[in-house]
C-alpha cells in the first residue's frame, strides 16, 4: 500500500453528509407539513456540522499532501522491511499496555461512581440493579474498544508504507496522520528517547479538548538505524517551532 492521505477521505465523507443534510431541508420544505418539520432541523444540523468538518478536513488534507511533496518537511524516513516490523510490533505493545491502564483508571472509576449510585442514589433494589446493568454494559463496550484498537492500529502499520514523514505542525507515521495545530487540540511537550532494545522514539505528547475537558494523547514516532542523531536534532526543532518543552532523555540517563 502506498503513502495515503487519510484525511481526504473525510473531506468526501463530510461532503456525503452534507448533501444528505440540503436533501433533508429540501424535502422538509418540499413536503410542507408539520410532521416532517424535523427533516429540516435535522438537516441543517448536518450540514453545519459537516461544514465545519470540511474545512478542517481540507485544511488536515493540504497540510499533508505537502509533507508528501516535501514542503514543510523536517524530516522522512524510510523503514527496511524487518525495521517495519519491529516497530509495528514494539508499538502494539506500548499502546497495549497503554490501554490497559487507562482501562484500569476507568474501571476503577465506574466502580467507585457506581457503588455511590446504588448505596445512596436508588431505593428501589430493580432500578438499582438496572442501573448496574447499565455500567456494566457501557464498562464492556469501552474494554473491548481499548483491546481491540492496539490491533487494528497494528495491522493498518504493517500494511501501509513503511515511511514516516516529520512536519512543523504533524506526522504521518506508517498510515496514521496526526496533527496538532488544529482547533482545541495544543502540543505540550516532545521527548526524545530510547528503551532497553535501543529502539530510538520521538514521542508527541497533545490533548485535545472535548466536552468532557482536555483529553491526553501521544504520538510516537518510530526512528530508523542510522538516523538517531538527525532525529535528535528533529526533536529539538519540534520543540522550538512549537514552543514546547523539550525532554532528551538520552542526556537525561547520562
Amino acid at each position: 500500500m502506498g503513502l495515503q492521505n487519510n484525511a481526504k477521505k473525510w473531506v468526501r465523507t463530510s461532503i456525503i453528509i452534507m448533501l444528505i443534510g440540503i436533501a433533508m431541508i429540501i424535502a422538509g420544505i418540499t413536503i410542507d407539513d408539520y410532521n416532517f418539520y424535523w427533516m429540516i432541523y435535522v438537516g441543517a444540523i448536518l450540514f453545519l456540522t459537516f461544514l465545519i468538518a470540511f474545512f478542517m478536513f481540507v485544511n488536515q488534507a493540504n497540510r499533508l499532501d505537502r509533507l508528501f511533496r516535501g514542503e514543510e518537511l523536517l524530516a522522512h524516513w524510510k523503514f527496511e522491511e524487518n525495521e517495519r516490523l519491529a516497530k509495528t510490533e514494539e508499538e502494539l505493545i506500548q499502546r497495549k499496555a497503554q490501554n490497559k491502564v487507562m482501562l484500569l483508571i476507568i474501571a476503577g472509576f465506574f466502580v467507585v461512581i457506581g457503588a455511590l449510585f446504588v448505596i445512596f442514589g436508588f431505593d428501589d433494589i430493580e432500578e438499582a440493579l438496572l442501573f448496574i446493568l447499565i455500567m456494566v454494559g457501557v464498562l464492556a463496550f469501552i474494554s473491548v474498544v481499548a483491546l481491540i484498537t492496539p490491533g487494528s492500529r497494528y495491522r493498518k502499520m504493517k500494511n501501509a508504507a513503511a515511511e514516516v514523514f516529520v512536519g512543523p505542525y504533524s506526522v504521518w507515521v506508517m498510515g496514521e496522520y496526526v496533527q496538532w495545530k488544529a482547533p482545541l487540540t495544543k502540543i505540550t511537550s516532545i521527548i526524545y528517547s530510547k528503551d532497553r532494545e535501543d529502539n530510538y522514539t520521538i514521542t508527541i505528547n497533545y490533548f485535545i479538548w472535548q466536552r468532557y475537558g482536555p483529553q491526553p494523547h501521544t504520538c510516537r514516532v518510530p526512528v530508523p538505524l542510522g538516523h538517531e542523531t538527525e532525529a535528535e536534532s528533529v526533536a529539538s526543532d519540534l520543540a522550538r517551532i512549537n514552543n514546547v518543552k523539550y525532554i532528551n532523555k538520552l542526556i537525561d540517563n547520562e
